[in-house]
């Protein structure tokens, strides 16, 4: 009840995406985060549309593998971690399950019948996202996740058909987005897709970042996408291993759908800055909405802001404290 609560609170949000969503088992790994892997989890998250769309709001959920950066607690199937290869991460400390602080373990590398069985999963949680109300779906490769480690070469190994060239490391989320569509859940343009070229959160970070980004922006222009939904700035630090990736080299190549920027984010004047020089068309407040449940009302009237929610309420369950408490 208290998420339902705190989505509506948002509902004037233009579109709400949720919070990262797990769609299996192996894909979890953070404490208290939610999933969508069952018919009793479709279930909850109506509850969470249906406040939303009372309130006329729309919302995406964003559907999650955590790949590498889980921990083996959370998997008692399996009993450990996958990746796109056997790389682990080398900065920072995972979380088990309950909640403390462990060292990261190596993954196994993911076979191509394993992988065709994660792309199920994500055809599988499409649907339940359908059964439970969304208006749509974000395909989350961002942020070293999964299929951040499959697309970036820092993490992708592989000399099969899903390593190796650029085509190939973008091969596993081009038949997640086919296999989606075929299902019938959601058609392309009920579709987003999330990218981080810049960032270094997960111990990510590639030499050819600034290659292998526009190329995969220029794939994603050929499905009709919702939007593409990029996060070009900095705020999630720097991986400093190549040039940059700007907004403008990713719209070069995304033309067919509206790009989304995020990031960084902290007031109005730079999105409308950037809506002003064609640089993006849409843009992701993160930060700001959690200490501002109306911050749509405040950019509007020119209220000011709350002060930012501290570090512990981003990710921490605390019960309303930090969550819905927010004036």
């Amino acid at each position: 009840d208290i998420m339902v609560e705190y989505y509506q609170q948002r509902a004037s949000a233009g579109l709400i995406i949720t919070e990262a969503t797990a769609i299996s088992e192996e894909a979890y790994g953070w404490k208290n985060a939610p999933m969508i892997s069952t018919p009793e989890h479709a279930l909850h998250w109506k509850k969470v549309t249906d406040a939303i769309h009372a309130k006329d709001g729309k919302v995406f959920i964003q559907l999650w593998h955590m790949g590498r950066q889980s921990h083996s607690s959370f998997h008692p199937t399996n009993k450990d971690i996958v990746s796109a290869s056997a790389v682990p991460m080398t900065t920072g400390q995972a979380r088990d399950m309950d909640g403390k602080d462990v060292p990261f373990e190596t993954p196994r590398a993911l076979t191509v019948e394993q992988i065709q069985a994660t792309i199920q999963d994500y055809v599988k949680a499409a649907r339940l996202s359908k059964e439970a109300g969304f208006d749509g779906i974000e395909i989350h490769a961002a942020n070293g996740y999964l299929l951040d480690q499959f697309l970036q070469s820092r993490t992708n190994q592989r000399t099969d058909q899903y390593g190796g060239s650029h085509e190939n490391r973008t091969r596993i989320l081009q038949e997640i987005l086919a296999a989606i569509i075929a299902d019938g859940a959601y058609p392309a343009s009920r579709i987003g897709v999330r990218l981080s070229p810049n960032g270094n959160f997960g111990d990510m970070g590639s030499e050819d970042n600034h290659v292998l980004f526009p190329n995969v922006a220029s794939q994603m222009n050929a499905y009709g996408l919702a939007y593409l939904h990029v996060m070009d700035g900095l705020a999630f630090g720097n991986h400093d291993k190549g040039p940059l990736v700007t907004a403008m080299d990713i719209k070069k190549h995304f033309t067919n759908g509206p790009l989304m920027v995020n990031c960084g984010l902290e007031t109005k004047d730079v999105a409308a800055g950037m809506l002003r020089s064609g640089t993006s068309d849409l843009f992701a407040y993160g930060r700001p909405f959690i200490s501002n449940p109306d911050l749509v009302e405040r950019f509007q009237n020119d209220w000011p802001l709350n002060p930012p929610a501290d570090y512990g309420d981003w990710y921490s369950y605390k019960g309303d404290s930090g969550y819905t408490d927010f004036p």
